[in-house]
């Protein structure tokens, strides 16, 4: 069963263009801050863009060498014709990498429609205010490519699917440790959510949870690890489970961060989910350096990690900013910790192997 998510995963585009033969028009969104319940609201399919392993991506973007590598490879799936199913896309201002990104779609004309989603980098009541009026704005646009006017009743049952399958997947999270559940398991158990139908998903998770029973540990070397990237942090957890380690916890976005909270379900739909993105997706650029230090902190002794794996995609200015902070913290709480810095390519990977063999050994 655990197979059927990443098979999802991996053949989400095939299945997204089935669904769009069948009258389902489907909307992209980069990056975590463009609500996917406002896009199945307005009764089309929420696609999270990310990357893919395929490193001729790269190759065909068009970008030059140093710019950010998720950038380049979403560049070249758009020169390679893998998105051009979506009728539109909804960037997020997370970094300025994705708003010029957006400069550079409108340009090419890469999409039916683009929307550029001004997220403040504040949570405070002012900036959940604004945040509400850019939803509001937003869901109006939706609602005419689908011809589906965006209801508050309508947000309010699209809120409610997203929040249950947040809940499921916390559930699954915290059951995982216990279960013998691999932890690149768990990755694509979370990345089948980003594609995935949210009813369909949330009843393969239902179903996933009353099959899990108690297993073994898989090891007593217990890890947490941040990345951006799935394929890498796909790549670190296999090193990591060579040198005899086990990655128990996480802090990917579309992971551990993406299950952290619900959306309130009180009162105005729209203001509710303003509210629940600025103060649940605690993104490296947009939360408090210290509130993210604490937060990693509190995840890997709820985990029991011994130490993290803080894995950096180069070029990335988020994680690298947030970083030099992060670390100070890191040392004075006396935390086990690695820094990581590599591109998306198998080369660049392999050649981490030695310091995660190093440090896994110094956790023993």
């Amino acid at each position: 069963m655990i197979a059927g998510f990443r098979e999802r995963f991996e053949q989400r585009h095939d299945r997204a263009r089935a669904l769009k033969r069948q009258g389902t028009k489907a909307i992209g969104c980069f990056y975590g801050l463009a609500p996917k319940e406002l896009v199945h609201a307005a009764g089309m399919l929420p696609v999270q863009l990310v990357e893919d392993r395929d490193a001729r991506y790269e190759a065909k973007s068009g970008l030059l060498p140093f710019l950010c590598g998720m950038s380049k490879n979403l560049a070249g799936q758009i020169a390679s014709n893998v998105l051009d199913y979506m009728d539109g896309v909804m960037v997020s201002t997370v970094c300025d990498t994705n708003r010029h990104m957006l400069d550079i779609w409108v340009h090419q004309r890469a999409f039916p429609n683009l929307w550029l989603v001004r997220a403040p980098a504040k949570d405070d009541e002012g900036a959940v205010q604004y945040f509400t009026n850019e939803l509001r704005r937003l869901a109006a646009e939706l609602g005419t490519v689908s011809g589906t006017r965006v209801t508050d009743d309508r947000l309010r049952e699209s809120i409610a699917l997203f929040n249950e399958n947040r809940a499921l997947l916390r559930r699954f999270y915290d059951a995982r440790p216990t279960a013998g559940i691999a932890a690149e398991d768990a990755v694509y158990i979370f990345a089948s959510a980003l594609t995935t139908p949210v009813e369909e998903h949330n009843a393969l998770v239902r179903e996933l949870l009353a099959s899990l029973s108690p297993g073994p540990p898989r090891s007593d070397v217990k890890l947490m690890l941040s990345a951006l990237n799935i394929p890498m942090a796909v790549d670190v957890i296999r090193m990591a489970e060579k040198y005899g380690a086990t990655v128990v916890s996480d802090d990917f976005t579309h992971n551990a961060r993406y299950g952290s909270a619900e959306v309130p379900a009180d009162g105005d739909p729209f203001r509710a989910l303003a509210r629940g993105y600025l103060r649940v997706v605690p993104a490296p650029g947009l939360y408090p350096f210290e509130a993210r230090a604490v937060g990693i902190r509190d995840a890997m002794e709820r985990a029991g990690a011994r130490g993290l794996i803080y894995l950096i995609q180069l070029y990335c200015d988020a994680y690298a900013f947030e970083y030099a902070v992060l670390k100070e913290r890191f040392d004075r709480w006396k935390l086990p910790h690695l820094r990581l810095e590599a591109e998306a390519t198998p080369g660049s990977i392999e050649q981490l192997n030695v310091r995660v063999q190093s440090f896994v050994e110094s956790l023993v």
